[in-house]
């Protein structure tokens, strides 16, 4: 009792209200950690929908949003446009510089609203820089024949606001607006990330195979820390301040010589 009346007391409120500040900002953060915590498992459960999903035929009406395909498998066939390749620059693999091929396939038997031809972004693999400064990505361009592509579907990731009217041969990230308005066709929402042909490649193009990550990531641990934080923060405070109560010296008595 006597060491609740001295945390309040004239000596020690301040003292004591601004520990209460931090032990309540302390619990606060570990809340918002487990908040991030259930919205990591949430996405993961969509994740795992997304993954145990069969594959998409991409000549078909994308059934959802673009959004919610990333990481789904999906598979298509048509016609590549080489003529509208993009060199995707600044590409690495294993360390080693390169660039990656982005090339529009034009999908066989699906039409566009306006009764024009519909393509998707292929994302072919990565070359070494050294065939890029060369001038060999040619040598790339052999499957002129109707083809099956399977792989997995990724984003657009446009700048913000600096992107082109129209894409550039060269371009260091894919962004379909841009894209799009530099071919004579309609474009998918999604890009079709080609998989690997073998389990172990050896002749680029390189393929990158799906990487998808399920932790619950740091989120629990954290939260741990920030209550660890709220307790320790008040226990050493009660601690300090019975403390210094006990060395204080006592007032004189009145009426002593």
């Amino acid at each position: 009792m006597n060491l609740l009346k001295n945390l309040f007391s004239r000596r020690w409120l301040g003292g004591t209200l601004l520990v209460l500040f931090a032990m309540a900002l302390f619990v606060r953060l570990g809340i918002w950690q487990l908040d991030r915590l259930d919205q990591r498992r949430a996405q993961n459960e969509t994740l795992r929908a997304v993954l145990e999903s069969p594959p998409l035929d991409l000549a078909e009406p994308l059934p959802q949003e673009a959004a919610a395909l990333e990481n789904r498998l999906a598979t298509v066939t048509g016609q590549y446009d080489f003529v509208e390749e993009r060199t995707l620059l600044l590409q690495s693999w294993q360390g080693r510089p390169g660039v990656a091929l982005v090339t529009p396939l034009l999908i066989e038997g699906m039409a566009s609203q306006d009764g024009g031809e519909t393509a998707v972004l292929v994302h072919r693999g990565w070359v070494p820089q050294a065939e890029y400064e060369a001038g060999q990505l040619d040598s790339y361009q052999t499957e002129t024949g109707v083809v099956q592509v399977d792989g997995y579907l990724a984003l657009s990731r446009p700048g913000r606001g600096d992107s082109p009217e129209v894409a550039p041969r060269e371009i260091y990230r894919i962004d379909l607006e841009a894209m799009e308005a530099a071919v004579p066709y309609e474009l998918l929402p999604v890009i079709l990330m080609e998989s690997p042909t073998e389990e172990f490649e050896l002749e680029p193009p390189l393929h990158t195979a799906r990487e998808v990550d399920l932790s619950e990531g740091p989120h629990l641990s954290y939260a741990w820390q920030w209550f660890i934080f709220c307790v320790l923060t008040g226990g050493l405070y009660l601690v300090f301040v019975r403390r210094s109560e006990r060395e204080r010296p006592s007032p004189p008595k009145s009426g002593s010589s």
